[in-house]
């Protein structure tokens, strides 16, 4: 039976106000260096900020989305907020919730629900610069990419990643791979599969891998090292978060950068503005424009070529620049 978590001391802490609103988080689980360490980030941020009782549920199951939905609205949450495109599904499906307002954070651009708040991110914006700055760093002219799972918002990175490095580099070669079809979430959970397809890539030619896929990407990270010591440097890009700042000091050297979305803004902007009473259906949309993605630069890695990722964000938000995308 799936219940709230009570293993995070800082989400089950119960706000000194018995008639506080319930705001249930849903989500995976984190250290994933990604994509749910920023959105947890966010959750407890909140908490810090604002006087609400935190609901956590979190379960590394990827077949529970609609169990953990109905379990918040039944505990009584004023909020729901679905970690994930996985949430679009059971939050059309569940149109009986006149207490509970619903959030679903990292939607494909267009998706419309009724009665739901639907956050994206303009994921291929930022896979642009960071292709961007691996054909900058590449010696080989050879650049890969690791997918979590062969499904359009993964896609989506993909064709950005590759259109970035091909503007600085129209010969380059940019392979691809996906750890599982399209279905199988398992592929955001699987380092080993990670590190396996990391290997075959840096062997290959490739020197600056690009990894989408989760908590799979540890994987990615740990092999660059591994992989450095036949004398070209490899390197690999994180997603999501700032990589470079939550992986063991070791790895640090390896980490080019990361193509950032500012997930933990979007979560704590959600929760504010159903505080203050201001939260409404509809799209929201994080993009370059207004900080909702972008890259990091922690490690110094990108110093050198600082001119020509300002210029290539720039001729993005003015429109000079059109990125393809996959959705």
């Amino acid at each position: 039976m799936l219940t709230a978590c009570s293993g995070k001391t800082a989400t089950t802490q119960p706000s000194a106000d018995p008639n506080a609103a319930k705001i249930a988080m849903l989500y995976g689980t984190t250290g994933d260096f990604s994509f749910m360490d920023s959105a947890y980030k966010g959750f407890t941020d909140a908490q810090s900020e604002y006087d609400f009782t935190p609901l956590d549920f979190s379960s590394p199951n990827t077949d529970d989305y609609q169990d953990r939905l109905d379990l918040a609205i039944s505990q009584g949450a004023g909020l729901a907020i679905g970690i994930g495109f996985q949430y679009a599904t059971p939050m059309a499906q569940t149109t009986d919730h006149p207490n509970t307002q619903f959030v679903a954070v990292d939607i494909d651009k267009g998706t419309e629900i009724p009665d739901v708040t639907t956050i994206s991110f303009a994921a291929e914006q930022s896979s642009y610069l960071v292709g961007v700055a691996a054909a900058l760093a590449s010696t080989t002219g050879h650049v890969g990419f690791i997918g979590g799972v062969d499904q359009p918002s993964i896609q989506n990175f993909f064709v950005g990643y590759e259109a970035g490095a091909k503007s600085v580099n129209p010969n380059i070669v940019v392979d691809k791979t996906y750890l599982a079809p399209l279905g199988d979430f398992t592929g955001f959970s699987d380092p080993t599969k990670g590190k396996e397809a990391a290997a075959s890539m840096y062997a290959g030619g490739a020197d600056v891998i690009y990894a989408a896929a989760g908590g799979s990407g540890v994987g990615v990270y740990e092999q660059a090292p591994l992989s450095s010591a036949g004398g070209t440097k490899s390197w690999a890009i994180g997603v999501d978060g700032d990589v470079y700042n939550q992986v063991d000091d070791s790895l640090k050297p390896y980490i080019l950068t990361s193509a950032i979305k500012n997930v933990n803004v979007a979560v704590e902007d959600s929760i504010k503005s159903f505080l203050d009473g201001s939260l409404k259906p509809g799209e929201q949309d994080f993009d370059l424009s207004n900080d909702g993605v972008g890259y990091s630069t922690s490690g110094g890695f990108l110093d050198a070529y600082s001119s020509q990722l300002d210029k290539a964000k720039q001729d993005i938000i003015d429109g000079t620049v059109k990125v393809p995308t996959a959705v």
